[in-house]
């Protein structure tokens, strides 16, 4: 009786290894439907802007260092695709050479919108957000309208099964306007965020109940 109980055990130890593998595994892939998503992240980018507005000599270009920090609140509505509202905090110096001197301006605003995200089952997603808003704090004291959008892509590196560290470069584009003139931004931007996914199923589980 004892010599079968260990040809069993020998035998299904090999397979119940695997399939804590496999689950493991797939804990940084699937999001299952139903589950939230709560977190933030922050980046930064250099980028070439054009400016018109408050320059009555015409249109000039310089660098932009703009820095990040986003709030994040979304709903997986099917398995891998969330929905939800993205807030950010931006604050960006725009440098410029007048003459032979280097000019800065800086400013801070706040912006908010939709965003949407895929995930594929090694863990990478992309990533669309847009954002609106006014102006909140200039140098000037005006009123500007401000909208704003990105498409990156990223990985979520799960650290356990509800919690993932997530890397992100994307492509923005940032225009503000009062009446005709505009200021326009577009590039690069690298990133790193920290994400909870709550009620969060791993695809294993989600593969049983299909």
């Amino acid at each position: 009786m004892n010599t079968l109980r260990l040809i069993l055990f020998l035998m299904l130890f090999p397979l119940a290894v695997m399939a804590q593998e496999n689950k493991s595994f797939m804990w940084k892939a699937k999001v299952k439907h139903g589950s939230i998503l709560i977190g933030g992240n922050a980046d930064a980018s250099i980028q070439k802007t054009t400016r018109e507005l408050n320059l009555p000599l015409g249109p000039e270009e310089g660098t932009n260092i703009l820095a990040n920090l986003n709030f994040k609140g979304g709903y997986f509505p099917l398995h891998d695709f969330a929905i939800g509202v993205d807030i950010g905090l931006s604050h960006d110096s725009y440098i410029v050479s007048v003459e032979g001197a280097k000019q800065s301006f800086r400013q801070t605003y706040l912006l908010a919108g939709p965003f949407t995200r895929y995930y594929l089952d090694n863990g990478v997603f992309g990533e669309l957000n847009l954002k609106g808003g006014l102006l909140s704090l200039s140098s000037g004291g005006s009123k500007t309208n401000i909208a704003q959008g990105a498409l990156g892509v990223g990985y979520a590196l799960f650290v356990n099964e509800k919690i993932a560290v997530e890397p992100m470069l994307s492509f923005r584009y940032t225009r503000e306007w009062r009446g005709d003139n505009a200021n326009v931004s577009f590039g690069p931007v690298l990133g790193v965020g920290v994400q909870a996914y709550l009620w969060r199923k791993t695809s294993h589980t989600i593969k049983e109940s299909l």
